[in-house]
């Protein structure tokens, strides 16, 4: 799910269009302080610490600044309406023609329905957002919730395994620019020599994902990782089309 789902919802988070359209609706400039209103924004005005423990895997002293800076211009009320309009219409655009939108999402609408919301508060946000009617847009906007569903049970295997949060970083694919992405001072840890530790805990969110898939029977969820690779490559091919860019495959 996280090569494909995973892969597919967070890259509108980080496209330049979301940027843009939440600045053109009054958000602010910086993407990442309308992003901390944005994604966060369902969990309404809560203290600023249910954000930074939510996002889990940022630097929690930059989050903080972000977060603040982003309530000053846009209450999160408002930045989660904004952001899932977003969201829903990058999935409008970027699933169009895919034939098997409905199907993803009414899997989709089952495992986000039945799935516990123990641990996972930016997934009970996004669960209880309104959902648009039948087609890509509503598709889009539950495989966003989903992203959020696994996220959620990544860092609580993270956090069980006794590693920081920046050395779950240090010790995955992308190092130290990640941690530098997510606000973490140099100089960093070496990560290398946790790197058996790191796959073991991504076994462990693999195990507790799984359990959220459960509601589905066994050929429904061969279905569903079928259809959720398809429609990470029909974007892509969209996205190549549009400008040459293309989606992560890992």
């Amino acid at each position: 799910m996280r090569g494909s789902i995973g892969m597919l919802a967070m890259h509108w988070l980080m496209a330049a269009s979301t940027t843009t359209k939440a600045v053109a609706a009054g958000m602010p400039a910086d993407p990442l302080e309308a992003y901390s209103v944005g994604r966060f924004g369902g969990l309404g005005d809560c203290p600023v610490d249910n954000v930074v423990g939510a996002a889990f895997f940022w630097e929690p002293g930059f989050l903080r600044e972000k977060v603040r800076a982003g309530r000053a211009v846009t209450a999160p009320k408002d930045g989660a309406v904004i952001f899932r309009r977003i969201c829903q219409e990058w999935g409008a655009e970027h699933l169009d023609g895919f034939g098997g939108s409905g199907r993803l999402g009414g899997l989709a609408e089952r495992v986000v329905r039945d799935a516990s919301p123990l641990g996972a508060p930016t997934f009970v946000a996004w669960r209880d957002q309104p959902l648009p009617p039948e087609g890509p847009a509503r598709t889009f906007q539950l495989c966003q919730t989903l992203r959020e569903l696994g996220f959620a049970r990544h860092c609580t295997a993270v956090q069980a395994s006794g590693m920081s949060p920046l050395l779950a970083i240090m010790s995955g694919p992308t190092g130290a620019w990640n941690a530098k992405f997510f606000g973490w001072p140099a100089p960093y840890p070496d990560g290398v020599p946790f790197a058996d530790a790191r796959k073991a805990v991504e076994t462990a969110g693999n195990v507790l994902h799984a359990a959220d898939f459960d509601t589905l029977d066994e050929a429904e969820r061969d279905e569903f990782r079928d259809l959720a690779k398809a429609a990470l490559a029909h974007a892509t091919t969209k996205l190549t089309a549009e400008s040459g860019a293309t989606l992560p495959k890992d």
